[in-house]
């Protein structure tokens, strides 16, 4: 734009330049002219000034097209600058689309993961109802089979006196063998119990630390969605900022232009004026 401004100026100087030299020659002629050969430097005098006047047109629509020209390339520019804002709207707006969903996806997962988690604790709830049901089974029986030990006991007692050695002998074994066949059972019980909390132990360490990662995970594609979004941003407004700033250069321009075409216009006008007489 500053091109074409200093261009139109020197072509305006170029052409005010001529017109005054024109002028110039005009008024010498005008005064060599002798009142003895009046008709011979009439006719030159008037083709003199038939050619000053088309060299003038010439350069005249030689400077309208010239100005076409540089009016065309503006409105070019122009466009161009419309169509840089339309594009820079529509990025806008597809930035706005993509965070909405992405937000979308991660309220999606969040409450996939809420879900889960309550599956799982629901799950446990559940192995713990059953471990209690089997537990009062496991203790009703103990209670039954010590009560018809106890009852054959009596009945056996009461059967045969001198079988009671024998009895005694019997009991004491089963005893120690019941004794040793508890030990062993609750030996087994507890490691299986030991083993299912060491299992379930690992499975939620396990869930918690998939957790932790998938979290950390989301909250790291969160903060650079955020910062691209923040630099896009950032960049939106400098290009706005931009080209803000060329719409006003080209508004400068624009007034310079016709300030500078509105000076020359008067400036012919009054070097022109009114062409003196020839001397009779």
């Amino acid at each position: 734009l500053k091109h074409l401004v200093v261009q139109t100026r020197q072509k305006v100087a170029r052409r005010h330049d001529r017109a005054a030299t024109a002028c110039g020659d005009y008024c010498v002629c005008a005064m060599a002219e002798a009142p003895d050969a009046e008709g011979t430097q009439s006719v030159m005098q008037g083709q003199a000034n038939l050619t000053a006047a088309r060299e003038a047109r010439k350069r005249a629509e030689l400077d309208a097209q010239l100005l076409a020209n540089r009016i065309a390339l503006l409105k070019q520019e122009e466009e161009k600058a419309w169509k840089k804002i339309e594009e820079t709207k529509k990025r806008a707006a597809e930035i706005v689309k993509l965070r909405e969903q992405n937000e979308q996806k991660f309220s999606a997962k969040e409450q996939f993961y809420k879900q889960k988690w309550e599956s799982i604790r629901t799950a446990q709830a559940t192995n713990a109802q059953q471990r209690e049901k089997a537990k009062a089974i496991r203790e009703q029986t103990r209670h039954g089979l010590m009560e018809q030990k106890l009852m054959n006991a009596q009945s056996t007692k009461q059967q045969s006196q001198h079988m009671l050695l024998q009895k005694k002998e019997r009991e004491a074994a089963e005893r120690q063998s019941n004794l040793e066949r508890s030990s062993y059972l609750k030996q087994r019980k507890d490691d299986a119990k030991r083993r299912m909390e060491e299992e379930r132990m690992g499975k939620l360490e396990k869930y918690r630390e998939d957790y932790e990662a998938r979290t950390a995970q989301e909250e790291m594609l969160r903060a650079r969605t955020d910062a691209l979004v923040a630099k896009m941003e950032k960049e939106e407004m400098e290009l706005i900022q931009r080209l803000q700033n060329t719409q006003t250069v080209q508004r400068n321009a624009y007034e310079e232009l016709e300030a500078a075409l509105g000076q020359t216009s008067q400036q012919i006008s009054s070097s022109r004026g009114p062409a003196p007489r020839p001397a009779a």
